[in-house]
This record gives C-alpha cells, structure tokens and sequence, in this order.
C-alpha cells in the first residue's frame, strides 16, 4: 500500500468538492466532477478497506480502541471508577 496515493487521493476528491460548488464552472464539468468523486470515493474505501491498509493502522485492535472511546467518553462510568 503506497500511503502517499491515499493522500493524494484525499486531496484531488477535495479539489473535487471544491470545484462543484464553484460557480464559475460550467453544468457540464461540475456533471463530470459528480461522477468523478463517486470513483473517487470508490477507490479511497478501496484503499482504506484493504487488508495491507488494515495492517497498516492495526485494525485487529478495533474492538480494545472502541472500548476505550466509549470508556472516556462516558462520564457517568468515568466518576464511579474513582
């Protein structure tokens, strides 16, 4: 997994949402930059969704990280474990 086209991509789909709220653009391109940031969108979950990215990020520990979210989030727990 190259993490730099990630990135990448991330910016271009930015340049994207940009673009199709810009004015100056005509109906025709701001149609094309519609259908391009659904591919876009495609490839980035692709991307994110993919087994070596997985590994990358250590998602086999999900489960240990949304515990631990949800613990300091919640206040009410929070203040009877002192």
């Amino acid at each position: 997994m190259e993490l730099q086209e990630l990135v990448n991509l991330i910016s271009i789909r930015q340049y994207v949402v940009n673009a199709t709220a810009n004015p100056a653009i005509d109906r025709e391109t701001v149609n094309f930059l519609t259908g391009a940031l659904l591919l876009l969108d495609k490839k980035i979950l692709a991307i994110l969704q993919d087994t070596e990215f997985k590994e990358y990020i250590n998602y086999a520990d999900v489960m240990k990280a949304k515990i631990e979210a949800a613990r300091i989030t919640n206040v009410k727990s929070s203040l009877l474990k002192k």
